[in-house]
């Protein structure tokens, strides 16, 4: 039986409310794990990779500046997208992994390959957690730990999902003494993550 146009103008609201509320839904459920005095009260949905997939970011975090990435990233595999607050603290970078290392994989397993080439080449870090969280269907594998530069030491917190085609990877860092009020942060934002392919299963 054919659907009435007005019971199609109506599936569509319904749609479209329910697609409204999940976003609302995400965006308080990480304003809940804001810290006191930090400027991450607000996000909102940053594209990424062209738009292969996207994730909700605090507001606080731009792109940053060209000649600070220059100086910050000098190697020559720079990274896609850059997004770090006004301080310069707080960063996240993504970017594809290379070509010959992408495709379907377990990426549980790959980051924890990861985890073991960088214990070995930089042993002065200091290792903490693994796990796995859920964006929807997609998994997103994570890991984190403790790394020292001349004017103190960073928390990083790395992570991998797939995005169809793509493999992205994806790291955070900030000044270690305020890993314990970004950490519950970053691992709610990846809850955000939606690609391509999540998108199209959605109503």
């Amino acid at each position: 039986m054919m659907m009435e146009q007005g019971e199609y103008k109506d599936s569509i609201i319904l749609a479209l409310r329910q697609k409204y509320e999940e976003e609302r839904d995400k965006h308080r459920a990480i304003e809940q794990e804001r810290g006191a005095g930090e400027d991450i009260a607000t996000v909102r949905r940053v594209s990424l990779l062209e738009g292969k997939c996207s994730i909700l970011l605090p507001e606080s975090m731009t792109d940053m500046g060209e000649m600070e990435r220059m100086v910050k990233y000098r190697n020559r595999n720079k990274p896609l997208l850059i997004k770090t607050d006004e301080m310069g603290d707080a960063t996240i970078i993504f970017h594809m992994l290379p070509k010959e290392e992408k495709g379907r994989m377990d990426i549980g397993k790959e980051l924890e390959e990861i985890r073991g080439k960088m214990r070995r080449i930089w042993k002065q870090n200091v290792f903490y957690d693994t796990g796995k969280v859920l964006a929807g269907e997609l998994q997103v594998a994570w890991m984190d730990f403790r790394t020292f530069c001349l004017d103190g030491s960073l928390y990083c917190l790395l992570f991998l999902f797939e995005a169809g085609e793509l493999t992205v990877l994806g790291n955070f860092h900030c000044s270690f003494p305020k890993y314990d009020m970004w950490k519950p942060v970053i691992l709610k934002l990846l809850t955000t993550i939606e690609t391509d392919a999540e998108t199209r299963r959605k109503p």
